[in-house]
C-alpha cells in the first residue's frame, strides 16, 4: 500500500476534483487522501486499495462526503456545481460584508 505522500506524488500534489495545487507548504497542508469509493461501502477491504485513494483538497473532500459516484469525472461534474453554488453565495452574501 502506498503512503499518503506517495499518493500525493502520484497525483502531482493536485486535487483530482478541482485542480487545487499543493506544491508548497502553505498549500500542501490543505491536501488530503480521499477514499474515492467511501469506506462505508467496504466489505472486502478494497476501498483501501491504492487505486481507490486519490489526492483531494480538504474542501472537495468535505463536499464529496460519502457520495458514491461511478468515477472521478462524474465526481468532478457534481463538485463543480457545488463550487459554483458556493461562489454564488460568496458573491451575493459574503463578499459585500468584506468590503
Amino acid at each position: 500500500m502506498m503512503t499518503d505522500e506517495q499518493i500525493f506524488a502520484r497525483d502531482k500534489f493536485t486535487c483530482v476534483y478541482c485542480g487545487y495545487v499543493g506544491k508548497e507548504f502553505k498549500t500542501w497542508v490543505f491536501l488530503e487522501v480521499d477514499h474515492f469509493r467511501p469506506k462505508r461501502f467496504d466489505k472486502d477491504g478494497d476501498t483501501h486499495d491504492d487505486a481507490n485513494r486519490v489526492t483531494s483538497c480538504c474542501i472537495c473532500n468535505r463536499m464529496k462526503g460519502g457520495s458514491d459516484w461511478k468515477d472521478v469525472p462524474e465526481a468532478k461534474k457534481h463538485l463543480d456545481v457545488m463550487w459554483k453554488e458556493m461562489r454564488g453565495f460568496w458573491d451575493k452574501k459574503v463578499e459585500p460584508l468584506v468590503k
